[in-house]
């Protein structure tokens, strides 16, 4: 009796989030649209990145029995862009991804489940040939940087592929990619077979493919299940694990005579993020299949080594998994459209690329022009400024002596690193969702022409000319959302008061020094700044600084110093100018000029001063930076909001006995009651919890509310559920420290009751994991759980061993 035939399957997540960083600032901005969120990246690793590392798996009464990081059992792409966020601001998350993939690599054969990602998800199609190869190169070095491994394969963005770009893949090493179904053009079963002609859709997809290229090269080609990729990500697969356990098992069929691979493909935020708990049902059929004796969980990695192709495909030239003409949606108005309105069109796209491909064009010779004086192989340069980036900067002075023809002075290196910043930014603007959504007014397609005006920037010196061919070709390109814009008018009212310089940093730490609750930083951003003097006059609401302040990129090494002067007139009433610094004697002289002159002198006067001495254009509070534009706003507005305050504070008091009479009586109560009682109840709420900040109890939290609802008021206890919620896992922190402190366990339950009595729906979900964590490690050691822990237990919904 001949053994089964072994049945393998692979559960692939393509996880990605575009660059969002402002390029003058290299940060991600407050993002209103991801709110209460600081920015989407913030928000999709609340909702996904990081509940996949540590996804729950509950009983039939709904207790945490099991805890699973899904990533150890995924194959999996990270976006290097993400990546590098993961790592700063969600290190744990970050480095459980990196951990899954070693431990993947102990059970798969050595074969490890993360595979590398073009770098800034660039359509590959339709990118240049030195695009398609710093594109893969980057993203193969940015791989390597973080799980210490050559990538076995290579996730194309949006599965779009092109004959050359598989060229350059086996050219560096990789040795397969995955595509979607109807990507697969015709087919064979060997060398000696005939080729069969595919309908759309209908390849195999249990068995790899090889793929022949030029010069006798090769590439291995997956292709996805596409009805079960299709009902994760649109039709609710992920409501239930079960039957997406289910799902999984019946793709396999006993008339196949080769070892089966169920393999899907899909977005990775389908696991959490576009459905709220998929990574619970992800969780839970992993669990079910990996107890299944009749199928092994794998990767690609390994089931390529265990069962190499025989079967032979050629593909469809410039396709991809997200268009059905092609890669129209990032070129034409080819009819893909997210949720378009009546009367949309996607007309914009194709004048949106031609202008970039414009710049492209004429930055890529300017590069080569400029650097060839100074780099012994310009595109050598930078293919390797990957390493400059990975390094955070701070193998700049070995990138050079490897790679400049000759030693550079100071001002050559900042001439160099502009350039390569350039080119970073060049092929930044590119990012595909640029195109993929309905509008070019979409923050997609304002952050890839953020990019161009960078890019726009450092060449404007060069080639100025450069700017207005920009625009012209870009003005074709019409927004949707009314009132319609040309895309050159978008780009002068949306982009290019975003252009940041040296002298702006400046003004920014000038205008910010006038606020005293706003101290200065020594690094703002990407900038080190530093305050070389500062001196300081109040006369009345009227301030006057002038100073010396330096600023040095640290992204280009460029550093310069200037004199600043602000006038501050009150509120948000200012005026900043800067100019260059020559020298002290110079300097000095202005300094005492103003300062005198503010102080004898009328307003009027010291402003024909400060024209005189700084003839360029002056700086107001508009020109900050955004997230410290609204910092200034706040500490401007406090004072005159808490004025208002307490006599709204006064009024309710005043009037609280009335407003009773109202209600005894059933009359309506004045608005203007009412206005001032949420006003008041709501600052109450707020100083009531402001005590968790100091680690006190809010004890008078419950009263505020129940004043609140006897006025049928609903104050806004978002920030109350936010709060308790950060103190108690704080707590459960602390009991994972020191598990026998019952006065810890009583806190916990303390706050938990103050939820449940403030009716506030509690998101426990990290404490509840912590907390399951802390119960498995002391049932590890066979020492009896504390006495409040059964109840914690029963509180977070954790199952204890029977």
């Amino acid at each position: 009796m001949n053994p089964p035939i072994p049945r393998y399957i692979c559960i692939h997540g393509h996880f990605y989030q575009p660059p969002r960083e402002n390029p003058w600032l290299e940060y991600i901005e407050t993002q209103e649209s991801a709110h209460p969120f600081h920015d989407w990246n913030e928000r999709v690793a609340y909702e996904c990145y990081t509940p996949n590392a540590h996804a729950r798996i509950l009983d039939e009464q709904g207790l945490l029995r099991l805890i699973i990081n899904n990533y150890e059992y995924l194959s999996f792409d990270f976006g290097p862009t993400l990546m590098s966020w993961l790592e700063n601001f969600a290190p744990e998350t970050y480095h459980a991804i990196i951990e899954a993939d070693a431990v993947s690599q102990t059970r798969r054969s050595g074969h490890g489940n993360a595979i590398a990602l073009a770098y800034n998800h660039m359509i590959m199609p339709l990118a240049s040939t030195r695009d398609k190869i710093s594109q893969i190169v980057w993203g193969m070095e940015d791989f390597r940087k973080r799980f210490s491994r050559d990538p076995e394969g290579m996730w194309l963005p949006e599965a779009a592929v092109d004959k050359e770009t598989l060229e350059i893949l086996v050219q560096h090493g990789v040795r397969f990619t995955i595509l979607a179904p109807k990507q697969a053009g015709r087919f064979r079963d060997s060398s000696k077979d005939q080729w069969i002609t595919l309908n759309p859709g209908s390849i195999d997809p249990s068995r790899p493919y090889v793929c022949n290229l030029s010069e006798g090269r090769s590439i291995v080609l997956f292709f996805y299940d596409g009805p079960i990729s299709q009902a994760i990500a649109f039709e609710k697969l992920l409501q239930s694990g079960e039957e997406l356990r289910s799902r999984l098992l019946g793709a396999f069929s006993p008339g196949r005579t080769w070892p089966q691979l169920v393999n899907i493909a899909t977005d990775g935020e389908s696991f959490g993020h576009h459905h709220r708990f998929g990574e619970m049902a992800l969780a839970f059929a992993l669990e079910r299949l990996l107890a299944d004796p009749t199928v092994r969980i794998t990767n690609y990695g390994e089931y390529l080594e265990k069962h190499p192709p025989t079967a032979e495909v050629e593909f469809i030239e410039n396709s991809a998994w997200s268009c059905a003409h092609g890669v129209g949606r990032w070129s034409t108005d080819c009819g893909c459209s997210v949720a378009p309105k009546p009367g949309w069109n996607q007309k914009w796209r194709a004048p949106l690329r031609q202008s970039l491909d414009l710049l492209r064009d004429r930055v890529d010779r300017l590069y080569e022009k400029k650097a060839s004086g100074f780099l012994k192989d310009p595109w050598a340069a930078r293919d390797a400024y990957i390493d400059v980036l990975l390094g955070e900067r701070s193998n700049i002075p070995g990138f050079l002596t490897m790679y400049a023809s000759r030693k550079l002075h100071i001002h050559e290196r900042e001439m160099v690193l502009k350039l390569l910043e350039m080119q970073r930014n060049r092929m930044l603007m590119y990012t595909s969702c640029g195109w993929f959504f309905d509008d070019i007014s979409g923050i997609e397609s304002m952050q890839v022409l953020r990019y161009a005006a960078r890019v726009l920037q450092i060449a404007f010196p060069f080639e100025p000319r450069l700017v207005d061919d920009f625009m012209k070709r870009l003005s074709a390109a019409i927004t949707n959302a009314k009132p319609q814009v040309h895309g050159d008018e978008l780009f002068r009212e949306r982009v290019m008061p975003q252009i940041a310089d040296l002298p702006q940093v400046a003004a920014h730490v000038a205008i910010a020094s006038a606020f005293q609750d706003a101290p200065v930083k020594e690094r703002l951003y990407c900038y080190e700044i530093k305050i070389n003097d500062l001196a300081r006059d109040d006369a009345g609401e009227r301030i006057l600084l002038v100073g010396r302040i330096a600023v040095k990129s640290q992204i280009t090494m460029e550093r310069r110093e200037f004199i600043v002067a602000v006038i501050h007139f009150g509120g948000v009433d200012l005026r900043c100018s800067v100019n260059d610094f020559k020298d002290k004697t110079k300097y000095a002289a202005v300094k005492n000029d103003l300062l005198e002159t503010f102080s004898g002198q009328s307003s009027t006067d010291l402003i024909r001063k400060m024209d005189f001495y700084f003839p360029a254009k002056y700086f107001r509070l508009r020109d900050l930076f955004v997230e410290e534009r609204r910092q200034i706003i706040e500490i401007v507005t406090e004072k005159v909001f808490e004025e208002q305050a307490r006599l709204l504070e006064t009024f309710y008091e005043k009037n609280k006995g009335l407003a009773e009479l109202f209600v005894t009586h059933e009359a309506r109560i004045p608005e203007t009651f009412m206005d001032a009682a949420r006003v008041v109840l709501n600052r109450t709420l707020m100083r009531e919890l402001e005590k968790l900040a100091v680690g006190d109890f809010p004890d008078q939290l419950r009263a505020v509310l129940e004043e609140a609802r006897s006025w049928k008021i609903e104050p806004d206890t978002q920030e109350a559920e936010k709060l308790i919620r950060g103190h108690i896992l704080a707590l459960v922190e602390r009991l994972g420290k020191e598990p026998a402190n019952e006065n810890i366990s009583a806190e916990i339950i303390e706050f938990l009751d103050l939820g449940r009595d403030l009716d506030l729906s509690l998101q426990l979900e990290e404490a509840q994991i912590l907390f399951f964590r802390i119960v498995r490690s002391i049932e590890q050691s066979n020492e009896k759980p504390p006495p409040l822990f059964p109840e914690l237990a029963e509180r977070l919904a954790v199952k204890l061993s029977d």
